[in-house]
């Protein structure tokens, strides 16, 4: 083996030892990483006099280990002694002001990010960020200065299968830190550059339609996108063009390229440098990643590029393979936590799966010679399609089933028109030549509503996808493989075998008899009952402006298991318990419901002394005695389930008097294996007589980590102690299930048995 190829190994091997930042339930404890260096150091002294590169590649992996969970812990040792503390700062503003007006109503509720430079009138070292939800008259603009009394918090992700992780994705982009602020004073007013060609260019942009998604385009900036457009982007799969990123840095690069190259079509001879287009498009493409913010995907682009153009100068004849290799292990190097971005993924994942296919199917490359560029470009859409199911299953739990068609129109148009018009919208502004931009703007506008008229044609075809299919992703690279290395002609029945290995999770058998599952939903109530692939719900979370607990965590979470509805209890009429329930009604619309609402359309009513048989369980009611118009915490849909062994009381916001009323006529009833913590843990619920007739083995409870209400109580939570009854707290521990078993039940959560990594961690101040 030469020295090329173990070089090439050893970049690969630190990129390896990277993943560890995955997978660690735990980051190693300052002992075990001294330990670890000994070893190291033992290594790296071995081979000053042996030079044997399987020890080398040891110490890379060892080094690669080391470097990576040193980051993380370096990243959580500089946010941690800030979490849900009071302090003073004096911090710069990153984000863009997007409103030309000081006036709050436009940005009710909005967050901004700020540089810390300050703690305390101490200055700090680490590059340090913190996201403020942003409640004063004056809108701050990117480059002022601020001084600040907030009250931090951390970001803290409701914890589900199926669901979003945003403790991972802030860990990944160092932003973990939030907060309130107490108090606001402007240090300094200057804005930067980037701010100031903002204002110039909202000028043209806010006369739009299609104003939100030129902003997104020129700046990178998001938030003012509306749900109708981001539901047709998601719904089409073309969000990755309207996010700013690695594609529209090389755009930059290839417009800023061929149109210095043209300009030196004019030059003499001896004007004429062969560097002189690749850096100058490299720093103009280094300029705009500044203009957009520098967010991760553009940072690893362009440190990407720069590594690109270095291999080049120094002429490194490397093949594809060993350029994205090298390039990876160095983005690792310069930042490892970026292995937690999903973004990050895709983008490496997306490249990779180019090579392959420009290397492994050289056929396809010779024809495409005598092919229309139109069946290339669709050829090319299907292949990457097929190759990014893994990842697109992954990230999104799913796939637009007109994901090709819609690439292939929305790809070309917004390279080759939208970018490059709003690209020279924002110059035209800069200078103000107001009829250049505008022009260049309409152009921009009408080349977007023609996308989205066809786009809003084509949207609506989302196919969710459930874990049990995740193997089967790999269908396209089993294809793709076979095809290449030529098993499928010689071996057909090993090409079968593995196709139902892929698909013998969907076929398995599970061993529990049937269980409940808590869902992390914060502050509220959503509890998922399921036998088989039939399931019911206790109560449906939420709801709030802008979505509702039922779209974020309840219907993914479904859609993981690849379960069906087939009934809902609400417990009462308060928002966090019923806001979601026309969202599950619209995709479940054949769902029974039960309640102790006379306004509700009931299937089923929830009264005390009815019973009711669902997939041989048996649902007791308990509690209402009588049906109520409007229902409150009083009226709470009292449910007692069991099996015939195992029984499980939910009780929704069930207050004391209640309690006390149950105890006086249903008595031994009570007796349960399971409780739902009555109220989120409020010291008006969960008496000691109520606790002691329940008896429950194990207690459960649905309840937020900053909730105003500073539950759960303190009161309760002693009750619960002093007689010995344990609990689970979705604030701590995430998700709840409890799996029954004919002769035992097991208990896992989402910090600990389901997916336990360092970056699940309750960060900062503890639970009460």
């Amino acid at each position: 083996m030469n020295g090329k190829i173990f070089y090439d190994l050893y970049y690969f091997c630190f990129s390896i030892s990277c993943l560890a930042l995955l997978f660690l339930a735990k980051l190693p404890t300052t002992q075990i990483s001294s330990i670890l260096l000994g070893i190291l150091i033992f290594i790296v002294i071995f081979n000053l006099f042996f030079n044997n590169k399987i020890i080398i590649v040891g110490g890379i992996l060892l080094c690669g280990f080391l470097w990576s969970t040193q980051n993380g812990l370096d990243y959580l040792a500089t946010v941690e002694p800030y979490i849900d503390k009071k302090i003073t700062i004096l911090a710069i503003v990153k984000s863009i002001k997007i409103t030309q007006d000081n006036s709050p109503d436009s940005h009710d509720h909005h967050y901004v990010n700020f540089e810390i430079k300050e703690i305390n009138q101490k200055l700090i070292d680490q590059r340090l960020t913190i996201s403020l939800l942003w409640n004063n008259n004056i809108i701050p603009a990117a480059g002022e200065r601020w001084q600040l009394k907030v009250k931090t918090k951390v970001t803290h992700s409701n914890l589900n299968q199926g669901g979003f992780d945003s403790q991972r994705f802030n860990i990944a982009n160092r932003s973990l830190l939030v907060g309130t602020i107490d108090d606001a004073i402007q240090i300094e007013s200057t804005k930067n550059f980037r701010q100031q060609l903002v204002d110039k260019t909202l000028l043209y942009v806010n006369l739009f339609d299609y104003g939100d998604l030129m902003l997104a385009l020129a700046f990178g900036e998001r938030s003012r996108l509306t749900f109708e457009h981001k539901n047709i982007m998601y719904q089409t799969g073309i969000a990755h063009l309207m996010a700013i990123s690695g594609m529209h840095i090389i755009l930059v690069v290839f417009l800023v390229n061929r149109l210095i190259k043209s300009v030196q079509f004019l030059l003499p001879i001896k004007l004429i440098f062969y560097w002189f287009p690749l850096l100058s498009a490299f720093t103009i493409a280094a300029f705009y990643a500044w203009l957009v913010g520098l967010n991760p995907p553009v940072m690893r682009a362009i440190l990407a590029l720069f590594i690109w153009l270095v291999l080049r100068f120094y002429k490194k004849s490397l093949n594809s393979w060993q350029v994205i290799n090298r390039i990876i292990a160095i983005l690792l190097f310069f930042d490892p936590l970026m292995i937690l971005s999903e973004s990050f993924w895709l983008s490496c994942y997306a490249v990779i799966c180019l090579i392959f296919i420009a290397q492994w199917l050289p056929t396809l490359k010779k024809a495409c010679v005598k092919q229309s560029y139109l069946w290339q470009l669709l050829k090319l859409q299907c292949l990457l399609t097929f190759l990014l199911l893994p990842i697109q299953f992954f990230i999104f739990n799913g796939i637009s089933s007109v994901a090709i068609i819609a690439n292939l129109i929305a790809i070309p148009i917004i390279s080759l028109i939208t970018f490059p018009f709003i690209l020279i919208m924002m110059i035209m502004s800069f200078f103000d030549c107001s009829y250049l931009a505008i022009w260049f703007a309409i152009m921009a506008d009408l080349s977007l509503n023609g996308i989205f008229y066809l786009l809003e044609k084509l949207s609506g075809y989302w196919l969710y996808i459930s874990s049990q299919y995740y193997l089967f992703s790999y269908i396209g690279w089993l294809i793709f493989i076979f095809y290449r290395v030529g098993i499928w002609r010689r071996n057909k029945i090993l090409f079968l075998l593995v196709i139902v290995f892929m698909l013998s999770p969907v076929i398995k058998q599970r061993a529990e008899q049937w269980q409940i599952d808590m869902l992390d939903v914060g502050h509220g109530l959503a509890i998922v009952i399921r036998k088989g692939s039939s399931a019911i719900l206790y109560d449906t979370g939420a709801k709030w402006q802008n979505g509702s607990a039922a779209e974020q965590i309840i219907l993914p979470f479904i859609r993981w298991h690849n379960l069906s509805i087939e009934g809902i209890i609400i417990s009462h009429e308060h928002n966090d318990h019923i806001g979601g329930l026309t969202t599950i009604k619209m995709h479940y619309p054949d769902a029974w419901v039960m309640s102790s609402s006379t306004k509700l359309n009931n299937d089923y009513l929830c009264k005390s002394g009815n019973t009711f048989y669902w997939r041989d369980l048996m649902l007791l009611i308990l509690w209402p005695n009588e049906l109520s118009e409007s229902t409150l915490n009083a009226q709470s849909c009292v449910v007692k389930i069991s099996d015939g062994k195992n029984t499980i009381l939910l009780t929704g916001d069930l207050e004391k008097k209640q309690e006390q009323q149950l105890i006086l006529h249903h008595k031994e009833l009570l007796f349960s294996t399971i409780l739902q913590i009555p109220h989120h843990g409020s010291n008006t619920s969960s008496h000691y007589a109520f606790l002691a007739k329940v008896n429950p083995k194990i207690s459960i409870g649905s309840i937020s980590r900053y909730n105003p209400w500073k539950l759960p109580a303190k009161k309760v939570l002693n009750r619960y102690n002093e007689l010995k009854l344990d609990y689970y707290l979705t604030s701590y521990f995430g998700q709840v299930s409890i799996l029954f078993y004919p002769d035992k039940l097991v208990v896992n959560t989402m910090r600990r048995e389901i997916k336990s990594r360092w970056y699940h961690d309750w960060f900062g101040a503890l639970p009460n």
